[in-house]
């Protein structure tokens, strides 16, 4: 039996190495994109990736690439596989927008969001990707969230009390440790009608899966990780999704939380469709549970989702649906609180609204949207600080990506094309294109919320927001950028109404933007701590 097993072993392993040693000289040779400048690689085996995964802060190392070979050029990745990196604004209008799904995720993408959050609308390519959407769009409607408005005040006003309740007035603050649970309780109430009670104290599996998921004692993975996931994603479909049976530590973790958030949404789900007695909702309501119990009881299959579809479209909007706006509000603070100015124009505004509407009112949409300096900061925080900074995708066709700013090839020849195969892996730097100084002027790189407050016109108009790549473009564009954005509004408005945020003794220099999957605030040198945004806060009289 030991024999049959070492045999096995020493074939997997004699044919693996001859797979990557057969890739490796392939690529090496029929590289496509060997025409085009880009950085050296570091590594025979690694390329460049290794550089980019282990970098300290979001996006270091590729700035300077940019910098150097313009908005588009190539870099390597492991096995002598060699990727296109582009920021150029007509080239990602072009991958996103303008190619509709002929651009997919690549696979490792594919694989990964599925460990995380199952067939949900993230996973989803395609016609699947297009049904998917259509079913989800009545929830994410303008009009349909405005309802929420109420409950993001209420909630965030809880938070203010529990801050006082506690004591906290007056001390230094990890934010990070309070905004997850507002968001959690917030996405649970409004999609599903569900109380985490997280901030309440309220122990719940998801919230402890999620403080060590993209975060825990090894922050970045190992060399043989890395190699792995390549070798991984370089295989055949049916290999690949094989080996994913045999997942990584971090992995592991992400297949944790898919089952813990599928577990909460059966629950969820069947007492929702128990409720209903099996019959589709009469009154057509669209909040996210209505619209998929609908979806479940379709029969007409362009509007269906099996249950398996509707447990994972709940997982992925249970973590897109509040660790990015947690995040996204962790490093508004952070900025107003290194620009105490900024943060009393903001509160100003504030305080103007206040006494226009009265002390206990609530806000409407254009309360919030009628303030101009109040909008630009958040404009200018998602610009900034993207909690994705990169986005990885593949040709599906061989192609040509047309480019706004023409680059200089290899040969010294200007080009404002470029040719891809197909297959050819192509990572999209949101982080870089929202400070392209083309685009942003010459202060991209600074904080300056009052750029939003000028009538400039771009010339070519990205994202859905702002012209943003924050939450992406095109046909898989965030779907819930609006639930964001307002979300963003009312938590802003309701802490900087109760409260005023100033550096902690020691100041703010020592926060890095950190990659871990999304990017996290962390304190250099001491990234044991896990996730910190230390803030001093005051109770406003």
């Amino acid at each position: 039996m030991l024999r049959i097993v070492a045999k096995a072993v020493f074939a997997f392993v004699f044919i693996s190495s001859a797979y990557i040693l057969f890739g490796f000289v392939y690529r090496y040779y029929q590289r496509s994109l060997k025409f085009l400048r880009g950085p050296p690689r570091s590594s025979l085996l690694l390329g460049n990736d290794y550089q980019t995964i282990h970098q300290e802060e979001v996006n270091a190392i590729e700035s300077k690439w940019f910098n150097e070979y313009g908005t588009a050029f190539r870099t390597s990745s492991c096995y002598g596989e060699d990727a296109l990196m582009v920021a150029d604004p007509r080239a990602l209008q072009y991958v996103l927008h303008t190619s509709g799904y002929r651009f997919p995720k690549t696979k490792d993408s594919q694989q990964i969001t599925r460990m995380i959050s199952g067939r949900g609308i993230l996973w989803a390519e395609g016609e699947v990707h297009n049904r998917h959407r259509k079913v989800l769009n009545p929830a994410f409607s303008a009009a349909q969230l405005r309802q929420f408005l109420s409950l993001f005040q209420r909630s965030t006003a809880r938070l203010t009390n529990k801050w006082k309740e506690e004591g906290l007035d007056g001390s230094v603050v990890n934010v990070t440790k309070w905004l997850p649970k507002i968001t959690l309780d917030v996405i649970g109430e409004s999609a599903f009608d569900y109380k985490f009670g997280a901030l309440d104290g309220h122990a719940n599996e998801l919230g402890e899966i999620l403080k060590h998921m993209f975060a825990d004692s090894r922050l970045y993975p190992q060399t043989w990780i890395v190699l792995y996931r390549a070798f991984r994603r370089s295989l055949p479909s049916p290999l690949s999704d094989f080996l994913c049976r045999f997942p990584t530590k971090e992995e592991t973790r992400f297949k944790k939380f898919s089952d813990a958030s599928k577990k909460v949404a059966k629950s969820v789900f069947r007492t929702a469709a128990e409720e209903t007695n099996g019959q589709e909702d009469s009154k057509g309501s669209k909040d996210v549970l209505s619209v998929l119990l609908r979806s479940n009881l379709a029969v007409d299959p362009k509007k269906a989702l099996d249950e398996d579809e509707v447990l994972s479209q709940m997982a992925t909007i249970m973590l897109a649906g509040h660790e990015t706006t947690a995040s996204t509000t962790a490093w508004m603070l952070f900025a107003l609180t290194k620009s105490p100015k900024d943060q009393q124009m903001v509160y100003a505004e504030i305080r103007d609204v206040r006494a226009r509407v009265g002390v206990d009112a609530e806000l409407t949409a254009s309360d919030y949207d009628s303030m101009p300096f109040f909008n630009a900061v958040i404009k200018e925080v998602l610009r900034l600080h993207p909690i994705v900074p990169t986005l990885a995708r593949q040709a599906g066709t061989d192609d040509s990506i047309p480019l706004e700013f023409p680059i200089i090839t290899e040969s010294g020849e200007e080009i404002s094309q470029i040719p891809v195969s197909k297959g050819q892996r192509i990572i999209l730097s949101i982080a870089t294109y929202n400070r392209l100084t083309q685009v942003w002027g010459d202060d991209a790189n600074e904080w300056n919320p009052e750029r939003f407050m000028l009538d400039s016109k771009k010339k070519t108009a990205l994202g859905v927001y702002a012209n943003l790549m924050t939450f992406s473009a095109g046909v898989r564009a965030c779907i819930g950028w609006r639930f964001a954005i307002m979300e963003l509004q009312a938590i802003l408005f309701g802490l900087l109404e109760k409260f005023e945020f100033s550096p902690p003794p020691g100041g703010l220099n020592d926060i890095q933007r950190v990659p871990a999957g999304l990017m996290i605030p962390m304190k250099k040198n001491n990234w044991q701590e896990g996730v910190q945004m230390p803030l001093y806060i005051k109770a406003r009289e």
